[in-house]
């Protein structure tokens, strides 16, 4: 028996869930800054083009968050905080302290969440092409120990027979793909005539994800 918290995906220590953006022309600034670099990337990214979608000065970019490498730190932070808060409603609706019921629920909670903010992968698309400083930090300090904690809960269902043969070196990537991939590539979706913005299919997507992994377990959440 395993506490729904194994599966909360705990932030790294020394990080809060606290809001990081009170105040209003800080929090419009986020929102712009996960857009642009959602959509262009952090090389391709404009302070002025951010400053101008949230209505402030670009100055004001370097007040709240001292430079723009710090403003991609907080917007991943940000999203980051997000995806913890839509895993953390789905074990909030568990009754089950089963390792295979909780595992089910994170996998709902992110497919969710990729529904709602398919910025996450695309910002990662961009950053995870190429070695930076950016990438290293974000591997190292949010990236290494939710990795850890997966292939550990992995590695528990796969010996209970309960998860599929996925090799648990491909386990990450390949559940993240299967994941986020149909909403980071929304618009391809859509020209295939699928709507990535349908709830009924987002929570069709999180059962199949759900039955291909965990092959084994027997009931639906």
């Amino acid at each position: 028996m395993h506490s729904h918290a194994e599966f909360a995906l705990a932030p790294a220590p020394g990080r809060s869930r606290q809001n990081r953006g009170s105040e209003v022309v800080r929090a419009a600034l986020l929102e712009a800054a996960i857009g642009e670099f959602a959509g262009r990337g952090f090389a391709g990214a404009s302070g002025r083009r951010i400053a101008a979608e949230a209505g402030a000065h670009q100055s004001q970019i370097n007040y709240h968050f001292g430079s723009t490498n710090e403003l991609w730190k907080a917007a991943l932070l940000f999203l980051l905080d997000e995806l913890d808060q839509a895993i953390a409603e789905q074990l909030a609706q568990l009754e089950s302290n089963e390792q295979a019921d909780q595992f089910a629920a994170m996998v709902r909670g992110f497919v969710h969440f990729a529904a709602r903010r398919p910025e996450l992968s695309r910002i990662m698309m961009h950053e995870g092409a190429a070695p930076s400083e950016r990438l290293a930090w974000f591997v190292e300090t949010q990236l290494a120990h939710r990795h850890r904690q997966l292939l550990a809960a992995w590695t528990n269902l796969r010996n209970s027979g309960i998860a599929a043969e996925v090799d648990p070196d491909v386990l990450y990537h390949s559940m993240i793909g299967a994941a986020s991939l149909l909403y980071a590539n929304g618009p391809e979706a859509e020209l295939l005539g699928i709507k990535p913005t349908d709830y009924d299919l987002t929570e069709r997507h999180a059962q199949s994800l759900v039955a291909l992994l965990l092959p084994g377990r027997n009931k639906d959440l």
